[in-house]
């Protein structure tokens, strides 16, 4: 009996360990995928002016882990590696595949666009609330970072709107001159716009336009996939060093700022990233004004299709997170 009870508890492991190994790996082969592919809209994001990476970041769930592993990236090297190369491969991705389709949707679409956009932001809103509540009780100070927090954001979508032009008009134009100022341009525009992609609510692309280096990036984008043309690949690809390496000097420090505020104003922090991303749909609609939008019954119809699918979209990325 006792030996036959071992056999069968040593088989039923065995049976068991052989069974729980392929999940893990098919696992971590669909957690890569879905990462890749919530950094490919989180890339597509950052290309449109009034949009914020960082808002979808939190949308799909990655913004948290995204802020830890770039902060403690060499003391968890491996994992954070695992974590960081499906998002930042999807991020690139999305940023170099959609750059055109975007702005062509924005052109002949630019409500439903819009309203898609909205819909994942207001659908990401009652899980960052819960967040910021998580067992703690309300205080009236919250109220404070949640107002400067969703102003902040409004304030940039008027002066984005009103005051630096037409965003719809911005098209990519010849790559710059590597001269040593445009190299220092390039650097630190990347630099202090990557750093807005990070937080929520606020434009990178927005940024980019207000230091004048938006035109430039698409200039850029355009360059490094215009294979017909192999010498102005390598030119944009030399135009391409200066501007990545700001922007990822940019995410790192402005990662640290906020890895620092979660761990000093954990609850405030989240009410002021809940009003970046209230603020943000009102935003996105200021800067929405700036296409030239036709209100028909069919257009309308579909407008509200892509709002709701937009909202959708962001709960079942919030439902993916917390199995995560």
């Amino acid at each position: 009996m006792d030996e036959n009870s071992e056999v069968n508890g040593t088989t039923d492991i065995s049976v068991n360990e052989e069974k729980s190994d392929p999940p893990k790996k098919h696992g971590w082969l669909i957690e890569s995928l879905i990462l890749f592919v919530k950094g490919i809209v989180v890339g597509m994001a950052n290309i449109i002016p009034g949009v914020s990476g960082g808002t979808i970041a939190v949308v799909t769930g990655i913004f948290d882990p995204l802020i830890e592993a770039i902060n403690t990236l060499f003391k968890k090297f491996k994992k954070n590696i695992k974590f960081l190369l499906p998002v930042g491969l999807g991020l690139v991705a999305g940023v170099v595949a959609f750059s055109k389709l975007i702005g062509l949707s924005l052109d002949k679409f630019p409500l439903q666009t819009g309203l898609f956009f909205a819909g994942l932001v207001i659908g990401s809103v009652p899980l960052i609330l819960k967040k910021a509540q998580n067992g703690n009780k309300f205080k009236a100070v919250y109220l404070i970072p949640f107002a400067v927090c969703a102003i902040a954001v409004v304030a940039l979508a008027v002066i984005q709107t009103f005051f630096s032009g037409d965003a719809a008009n911005i098209r990519s134009g010849t790559l710059p001159v590597l001269t040593f100022g445009m190299i220092l341009k390039l650097f630190f525009g990347g630099m202090l716009s990557a750093g807005a992609m990070v937080v929520p609510g606020v434009s990178g692309s927005l940024v980019m336009m207000l230091l004048g280096v938006y035109d430039d990036m698409l200039a850029i984008i355009s360059g490094l996939v215009s294979f017909s043309d192999m010498h102005k690949v390598l030119s944009a690809v030399l135009c391409a060093i200066p501007l990545g390496l700001g922007i990822i000097a940019g995410i790192f420090t402005i990662a640290k700022i906020i890895g620092f505020l979660f761990k000093k104003f954990r609850v405030g922090t989240y009410y002021g990233i809940l009003g970046l991303l209230c603020g943000s749909v009102l935003a996105l609609f200021i800067s929405l004004t700036g296409y030239a939008i036709k209100f028909t019954v069919p257009g309308i119809l579909i407008a509200v299709l892509t709002l709701a699918a937009g909202v959708a979209i962001a709960y079942f990325s919030s439902r993916i997170g917390k199995k995560d």
